[in-house]
């Protein structure tokens, strides 16, 4: 758990990754959410370990046949990871704009960055890190990058 001051609107206020992790786990859409904040050396950041629920994409592979039929090759597959990089792109958007809303701070930041994912596009695993500071995008994306290879280095499931 890290604790985080910033002055917003209303003066200072402090929030532990712990209050975010308990918002995070209010949404339907992660089954999943831990805490891995303490690995993280930035200040000001968070950043947590998640899980999408296995219902929102739901993918059934084709028979051998059909893929040689309907010319599907892996293209099929990139498309599906872009649809569910967009879902998270957009879920992030809606957390950033809740945690700006819920703790009056323009700053808040958020980005994502799948590290494992099955071959059924069910078991989805991503980290996702929220910045309470002035910090560029890429920078951020950078730090969850990194992260997201470390965690995959301790996964062992099928990555895409």
């Amino acid at each position: 758990m890290v604790e985080i001051t910033f002055t917003n609107k209303t003066g200072k206020k402090s929030i532990s990754s712990d209050n975010v992790q308990q918002l995070l786990k209010n949404m339907a859409d992660i089954v999943s959410i831990s805490d891995i904040s303490d690995s993280l050396k930035e200040k000001d950041v968070m950043i947590f370990d998640c899980k999408l629920d296995n219902f929102i994409f739901k993918f059934e592979p084709l028979d051998e046949e059909l893929y040689e039929e309907f010319e599907i090759d892996e293209e099929y597959y990139q498309v599906l990871f872009e649809d569910i990089n967009e879902y998270l792109h957009e879920l992030t958007d809606d957390i950033e704009q809740d945690l700006r809303e819920v703790y009056k701070f323009e700053k808040i930041k958020l980005t994502h960055e799948i590290y494992d994912l099955n071959e059924s596009f069910t078991d989805i695993k991503f980290v996702m890190s929220i910045s309470f500071k002035d910090i560029s995008s890429q920078e951020l994306a950078d730090l969850t990058r990194i992260t997201a290879k470390r965690q995959l280095l301790g996964s062992s499931k099928y990555f895409n």
